[in-house]
């Protein structure tokens, strides 16, 4: 099921949202999904105490911390 849904962004916000599908060769709109599968994603690990690591070109791995 599908529900339409009418939001207000930034111009800002929208643009890069655009940027976004077009790199990824998606719809705004699929876009949008992934982006807030990531965000529920994001949450889970934080809610289990996990921690989110990235690990640069060079090896060194840092923790990733998003603002709530």
């Amino acid at each position: 099921m599908a529900v339409k849904m009418s939001v207000n962004l930034s111009d800002d916000a929208a643009q890069t949202l655009k940027k976004l599908a077009d790199k990824n060769g998606v719809t705004v709109t699929e876009q949008l999904r992934r982006s807030i599968a990531t965000e529920v994603w994001r949450e889970r690990v934080e809610d289990s105490r996990g921690k989110v690591l990235v690990e640069d070109a060079s090896g060194q791995i840092r923790q990733v911390e998003f603002q709530r």
